[in-house]
């Protein structure tokens, strides 16, 4: 039971610490696409929990705890990120409607996975509940990488193109 009280919190940390290091890469590398950053951590978040459920029981504690901290430090960054993207893609005439229906749609998944990803566990078991997860990963991944080519931004910037 100690290990997994800290394996929560460590989860967390991690997972807060990614979400930082997911915007500064965004804005370090990315040139403030932020769909592109997420494309890369459900990548990494996909991998990590492939890995977690090969682990075979014996495996040290110590890797289970640096494997689900690496998945903590993917997941938290499309969190944080997603909004930014959808209220950038949108622009300042409708930022607020695009991350209303991007809430909506979040609030939405949490009671559908919660409740489906919940029975597939209990009625299929763990390895159906892994491919769940990483499939719904590369479902997001699929998504995001539809914007692939677009800008940072939706604003148009031909002005300033041809201005320089």
């Amino acid at each position: 039971m100690t290990n997994a009280g800290w394996l929560v919190a460590m989860f967390e940390i991690a997972g807060t610490v990614g979400m930082l290091f997911a915007g500064w890469a965004t804005d370090r590398w990315l040139k403030g696409r932020a769909h592109r950053t997420c494309v890369f951590c459900m990548l990494a978040a996909a991998l990590f929990i492939a890995i977690f459920w090969q682990l075979p029981p014996e495996t040290p504690v110590w890797v289970f705890f640096v494997v689900l901290c690496a998945a903590g430090f993917s997941i938290y960054g499309p969190q944080a990120l997603i909004g930014i993207a959808a209220a950038n893609q949108a622009t300042k005439k409708a930022a607020a409607t695009a991350n209303g229906f991007k809430s909506l749609f979040g609030y939405l998944s949490t009671i559908v996975s919660g409740v489906g990803f919940g029975y597939v566990a209990q009625h299929f078991g763990w390895d159906y509940a892994y491919v769940v997860m990483i499939v719904m990963a590369f479902i997001g991944m699929g998504i995001l990488l539809l914007m692939w080519r677009v800008g940072a931004d939706g604003y148009d910037h031909s002005g300033e193109t041809a201005q320089k």
